[in-house]
Parts: structure tokens; C-alpha cells; sequence
């Protein structure tokens, strides 16, 4: 057993005179089947391995990890590890986790392949017979079972079986009036749904693709109103963990630092860690069981979510956090949020670039249509938008009923006011 494996080499680290260990075994049996160019490409099978190793003495913490558990190659990441630890900084705040224990086996054992070719052959038709000008560049339906054990010198013995379907599709259109920016979409799923353009936003991406050919730039500056589809919402909400979680704490670059038990944003934002979702684990990468809990509460933070180190270094409490989050819907459909804005976008993509310290931030709209008067009226080009991380967040007027999963959460369509365009 894999568990097993990782408690020999974890014994080991101990006889080699560490104080405190712990030993990630991970293997990864991958069916990929391929699609470019608006065919199928191939389809392939591999398997990978990795081990893992945090190893203490002194107070002073190592790492290594290497492709393979072979006795020798095992045996020899030690003696670098023995080697490196010795010049490694002294920090009283390193240590490993403790006392967590458990065995859990989620989704499909086995890869369905019927299903896979079945799922392939979909996407293929529904884009051949609905948006004939949309160019699937790369594709990908995956299976992937993932074994892994996490064991610590603390008492920590978990083990997990985990198998998952991802659905990757990637492309832009093509036309006589030009071609669209490249867009794509993602996701997890526990099962191939027999109607896989129905999921992930892929038919909306499709439709949408085949009217950015003919895009446009906007006349002049204003300021206006953004509705964010559901992965571009992603990347504001990746922002802001980004400022509750350790690089940012650390560097006490953090805008939330003290704001636990504050309003942080709009009543209408409130995001959930979940274990719900065919992509999400149930212990993370430093060996922590994982359960789920209010992040964000109409607009209230709750939490800073530091990793193990963070906590102890900064002396704050320690609430393990996965892959899954989960924002809550709202009471508004897409519809009504469209017909309010005067003049704004309707984004599917938004780089914020590397938002100052202060949160402020300008970055590029792709894959955007243009809201004049409440109706959604041409695809745009070469847009900017700028404005303040953390005030959009408190500017955050209406989320949308419906949502997207992406196999690790729920997330809907999010309207924000008061944003630049130039």
C-alpha cells in the first residue's frame, strides 16, 4: 500500500536524525483523449509518480522532491536533504501537521471510455452544425485517478483515491469579417455529461466567439458598469484570497490584515469553503483534513486563511482551505443586470495585470461586448478598464441567479459600478 510506502520513508528520515517530518506519495494514472484543429487527434495513456518530502531539525526546515520512490533515489534525496538542512534558516515557526487521519476514495474508480469518445464526438458536431466558424485549436477530455498518502512524524496517516473527468476546450472563430480574440473554458466533472455543450459555458463561449469578429474599439473614456461571467469573476475573487493568504500576510502587504468581523465588500458577496465538487480533495497539501465554512458573509470577512506556517509565524488561527469555493448566487437574472447598465461591458475575460499595493489596478477586457441602454450591443477590442480591487468589491450591485461549476464551486455572474474605460 502506498500509505505504507510513505510511513518506511518517513521512518528513515527519522533514523537519519530529523526532528520532524512528513512524506507525499502521489501517483496519477492520466486517459487523455485529444482534440485539434476540429477533429479528434489521439488519445494516450500514462503514469507518473512523485515523492514528496518537509523534513525539520533544529527548527530549521528542508524540501525535496523527486519522480520516483526507488529505494537508491529515495536514499539519496535524504543525504541532500541532511546536507541542505544544515544552512537552512532557523525558524521556530516550522513544523508539520499533526493527529490528521483518514482513508477516502472519491468518484469514478474506472474510466468510462465510451463516454469519453461519446463526449468528444459532441462538441464536435454541436460546433460543426451551431458555430461552423469557431476553430477548436486544442481540446482535451481526461480521466485522471489520483492515489495519494500524506504520513507526518505527528501521527498524521491520510490516503485518498480520487478519479475525476476535466473537460478542456480552447479556440478561437474565423470569418469573413476577421478572427475573435482566443478564448477558452474548463472544468471538473464527476461523470461526461451526455450534453456537453451545455456545461462549462461552452455554447455561450461558442456564440460569443462567433460575434467577436466583427469587434471594435470604444468611443472615448466613461465610466460604467461591468458584468463579470463566471471566470472572470474568478480572477477578482483570486485577488482577493490572494490578499487573505500567506505571501501577503507575511510581506504585511495584506489590505485585509484587520479586517476580520468587517464588511469587505457588498451585502450581496458571500463565498463558502466547500468540499463540494468532482475536483476538490478532502485534505490539502500540507496534510490538513479540510471542512467547509463562511468565508465571506454579505460582505463580512470572517477569516484570514493563512498556510500552517503563516499561522504560527503570525500567531493567528489556522482554517485549512482546499481547491473549493463557493459563491453564493444572487436574485437576479443575467437579463435584468444587462438591461440595467447605461453603459458598461459584459466581460469574459479580464487581466488585472499585478494590482498595486494599494489594490488599484489597469488591465485589458477580452472576449467583452459592449451595454448601451440596457441592451448588449457589439463585441469590443483593445479595451482598458482600470478602477481599485477592493472597492469593486464593495461596488458590487447585483449577482446573477444563475451559476457556473467548474468542478470546484459554484460561481455566478457578478455586476460591478463605477469602473474606467478608456
Amino acid at each position: 500500500m502506498m500509505k505504507d510506502s510513505a510511513k518506511k520513508i518517513l521512518s528513515q528520515l527519522m533514523d537519519s536524525g530529523f526532528d520532524e517530518a512528513r512524506v507525499t506519495l502521489m501517483n496519477t494514472q492520466k486517459d487523455e483523449l485529444f482534440l485539434a484543429h476540429n477533429k479528434a487527434s489521439h488519445m494516450r495513456s500514462t503514469e507518473s509518480g512523485s515523492l514528496g518530502i518537509l523534513a525539520i531539525r533544529d527548527n530549521r526546515k528542508v524540501t525535496g522532491s523527486i519522480t520516483s520512490s526507488e529505494p537508491e533515489a529515495v536514499r539519496n534525496l535524504i543525504s541532500r536533504l541532511k546536507e541542505d538542512v544544515a544552512t537552512s534558516p532557523v525558524d521556530k515557526a516550522n513544523a508539520v501537521c499533526s493527529g490528521q487521519i483518514g482513508s477516502f476514495v472519491k468518484g469514478p474508480r474506472e474510466m468510462d471510455r465510451d463516454s469519453m469518445i461519446q463526449g468528444a464526438k459532441e462538441l464536435l458536431s454541436y460546433r460543426e452544425k451551431n458555430y461552423p466558424g469557431f476553430q477548436i485549436e486544442g481540446a482535451q477530455v481526461q480521466y485522471d485517478l489520483q492515489k495519494q498518502a500524506i504520513v507526518s512524524s505527528r501521527g498524521s496517516e491520510l490516503e485518498l483515491s480520487h478519479g475525476f473527468y476535466t473537460i478542456v476546450l480552447e479556440g478561437a472563430s474565423k470569418d469573413e469579417h476577421g478572427s475573435s480574440s482566443f478564448n477558452y473554458t474548463y472544468g471538473m466533472t464527476e461523470s461526461i455529461p451526455h450534453d456537453i455543450q451545455n456545461h462549462l459555458n461552452i455554447s455561450e463561449m461558442m456564440a460569443n466567439s462567433a460575434l467577436e469578429t466583427r469587434a471594435s474599439k470604444i468611443d472615448g473614456k466613461f465610466t460604467g458598469d461591468i458584468i463579470l461571467m463566471p471566470l472572470a469573476a474568478g480572477g477578482l475573487f483570486e485577488w482577493l484570497f490572494g490578499q487573505l493568504e500567506d505571501f501577503a500576510l507575511l510581506n504585511d502587504s495584506s489590505l485585509f490584515k484587520n479586517s476580520v468581523g468587517e464588511t469587505i465588500a457588498s451585502d450581496l458577496l458571500s463565498i463558502t469553503h466547500t468540499l463540494e465538487g468532482a475536483g476538490v480533495p478532502p485534505f490539502n497539501r500540507e496534510g490538513f483534513l479540510l471542512k467547509p465554512f463562511p468565508q465571506i458573509e454579505k460582505g463580512r470577512l470572517n477569516h484570514l486563511i493563512p498556510g500552517y506556517y503563516g499561522s504560527r509565524k503570525l500567531n493567528l488561527p489556522h482554517y485549512p482551505t482546499g481547491w473549493g469555493w463557493d459563491m453564493a448566487p444572487g436574485g437576479t437574472s443575467r437579463e435584468q443586470m444587462i438591461s440595467s447598465v447605461k453603459r458598461g461591458a459584459l466581460v469574459g475575460r479580464l487581466s488585472m495585470g499585478s494590482p498595486a499595493s494599494n489594490g488599484d489596478f489597469s488591465g485589458v477586457i477580452k472576449n467583452s461586448f459592449l451595454i448601451e441602454d440596457g441592451r448588449r450591443t457589439r463585441a469590443l477590442s483593445e479595451t482598458m478598464i482600470s478602477g481599485n480591487a477592493a472597492q469593486m468589491l464593495k461596488d458590487i450591485t447585483a449577482v446573477s441567479r444563475e451559476v457556473t461549476n467548474f468542478g470546484t464551486g459554484n460561481f455566478p455572474w457578478v455586476q460591478i459600478k463605477g469602473v474606467q474605460f478608456s
